[in-house]
């Protein structure tokens, strides 16, 4: 399970609001939010434990995610938005969203529940049941509050919110946050609100931007299958030791896709079978010869070549350098770096 690098980018921005000491915190983390192309790539899910972990411990704070969240910027500008907009009514709009929630994360679940009690969201920021992820979990929901008054015109309201935590500090703290009464030990956490409000209609209705946006919410999501698609290809490789034996017919098996259909979807995707392939076999190389100290005859087979002729042209097809120089300069650059320290 992945989530979108936006949702990281409005952490990122909330701790710099905030005045965390951010530069300490990703130098624990091993990178930097500023520059990584956030918008454009997707991070593990279960990489939020030791997130949140390090936050916390540079912090020294143990409820960190609620104290983030009157710092976080409002969620704006993606199509999710635009199709709650573009829709006639609120209640129209969120249902036709939700179906592309996973733009946003494979691992968080909403759904909204109206019956004799009244109407709620049920946020589940994700499937691990790590206790760091009770960050996630509660700067989502006052994310989703927040972008509910921005997209009505600030008609929204929470009644009250319901978390499936344990209270850890004072409970006026939590109720300060939300603008709302607080409740813990739920088993799912919820934000209750007027059930009239899924009939609120927007001053955007627009059904001819309602078919486009649906249009690029579909484009966005069949790229985002493919991306899978090609994630699953890299699996089967790493799981195999005789790479020149990997063919379309067989990983497509695996896959439980039809050949046909492994192809195209490549095609659509704007590469092929071979080409995911020659791309797996190059960063494999790359990371054998930069993290190891393999001897390259054995490279040579790991990476699936049975010639190492083969394999130096196709490197340095690659690279523009051979195996040999691309080890070198790797080296003098740990060497200076550590020199530098």
């Amino acid at each position: 399970m992945k989530d979108s690098g936006q949702l990281l980018q409005i952490i990122h921005v909330g701790m710099v609001k905030a005045g965390l000491d951010v530069d300490a915190i990703y130098r624990q983390l091993g990178y930097h939010a500023e520059k990584l192309p956030l918008r454009e790539i997707r991070t593990e899910h279960a990489l939020q434990t030791l997130f949140w972990q390090v936050v916390e411990q540079v912090s020294g704070d143990q409820e960190v995610g609620l104290h983030l969240c009157p710092h976080l910027p409002v969620f704006h500008g993606e199509v999710l938005e635009y199709l709650i907009f573009s829709s006639q009514t609120l209640g129209e709009g969120v249902g036709r969203s939700l179906k592309y929630l996973r733009l946003l994360s494979d691992a968080m679940n909403l759904r909204i529940i109206q019956d004799e009690q009244g109407a709620r969201a049920v946020v589940q920021g994700g499937a691990l049941d790590a206790p760091q992820l009770r960050h996630t979990e509660i700067c989502v929901l006052y994310e989703l509050i927040a972008f509910s008054k921005s997209v009505t015109d600030r008609n929204f309201a929470p009644l009250k919110v319901r978390l499936r935590f344990d209270r850890r500090i004072d409970q006026a703290d939590y109720e300060k946050v939300f603008g709302c009464p607080v409740e813990f030990g739920a088993s799912e956490s919820e934000i209750w609100f007027d059930p009239r409000l899924l009939a609120y209609r927007s001053p955007r209705w627009d059904p001819d931007l309602l078919k486009l946006h649906e249009e690029l919410a579909e484009k966005r999501l069949s790229n985002l299958k493919r991306q899978d698609l090609i994630e699953g290809i890299r699996k089967v490789f790493s799981q195999r030791l005789e790479l020149d034996k990997c063919d379309l017919e067989d990983v497509a098996k695996e896959l439980g896709v039809p050949t046909r259909r492994l192809r195209f979807e490549l095609s659509r995707a704007g590469t092929s079978f071979s080409q995911v392939l020659a791309d797996f076999r190059y960063a494999l190389a790359r990371k054998l010869l930069r993290s190891t100290d393999e001897p390259i005859e054995n490279i040579v087979y790991l990476t699936g070549f049975s010639e190492p002729s083969t394999f130096y042209r196709a490197f340095k097809r690659w690279s523009g350098i051979t195996p040999v120089q691309y080890r070198e300069s790797r080296r003098q650059r740990m060497n200076r770096a550590e020199t530098a320290d």
